[in-house]
């Protein structure tokens, strides 16, 4: 597989010429050394790619030519939108990883009556970073949406309509029962703190349509039953 590089602008220049500049650029010259004469591929995080011909390579930037007609783009069978608390240290960078190599369409940290992890701008905006170089590094085309923390209550109420909406709950419907969402739907799956979700949490969302599902006997950390959950829901629509 060729070598991968992030340009959001990279559409406009499909069958031309084009420069890559800034982080990408010392990235493809300085740190992969590549040159003139090799072939990588560049997307822009909505969904384009092309492969491309680097035709010079200078200190602060890289001539670059598109070669032959777009990649395709491969989407994930179901919209999927992962609402999860944070969990402590370094297990949330772990989580928006593997979030974005599994195909997870967005990322909502949630703020519920037992968080214990906020996370500010500065973190938020590095991981917006990370989900570039895991989209890089999977050969995913369109980035995962990482979105700025948001209260549990308001997230319910960004969700309405006939798509799945599930929370990941102790004793909830085990995976033979979870709702089938249909190849192309969009639905969210929810997971709490470590404490949990309060009672009242668990109502108002049943109250607007949402379900609560099981992981099976074990309890899970944050991060694990966020993938697990996630997992399981891309898997039943492709079924």
């Amino acid at each position: 597989m060729a070598e991968r590089f992030y340009d959001p602008n990279a559409a406009s220049y499909a069958g031309g010429r084009f420069t890559l500049e800034g982080d990408e650029a010392h990235h493809l010259g300085r740190v992969r050394r590549i040159g003139a004469g090799e072939v990588v591929e560049v997307f822009d995080g909505l969904g384009f790619a092309t492969r491309a011909e680097v035709i010079a390579v200078g200190k602060k930037s890289v001539e670059l030519q598109s070669v032959g007609l777009p990649l395709p783009f491969h989407e994930p069978p179901v919209r999927l939108t992962l609402a999860t608390a944070v969990p402590k240290g370094d297990r949330f960078d772990w989580l928006v990883e593997k979030a974005t190599e599994l195909g997870v369409d967005r990322l909502t940290p949630l703020l519920t009556e037992r968080s214990v992890v906020d996370p500010g701008p500065a973190k938020i905006g590095r991981l917006r970073r990370a989900v570039i170089e895991a989209a890089k590094q999977c050969g995913r085309n369109r980035l995962m949406t990482l979105d700025d923390p948001r209260p549990w209550r308001a997230v319910v109420g960004d969700f309405s309509g006939d798509r799945a909406k599930l929370i990941a709950h102790p004793g909830g419907a085990p995976f033979g029962l979870w709702p089938h969402p249909e190849p192309g739907a969009h639905a969210v799956v929810a997971v709490g703190p470590e404490g949990g979700l309060t009672d009242s949490e668990i109502e108002t969302a049943e109250a607007a349509g949402w379900v609560r599902v099981g992981l099976g006997t074990h309890v899970l950390r944050v991060e694990t039953a966020a993938l697990a959950a996630a997992v399981r829901l891309l898997a039943l629509a492709e079924a």
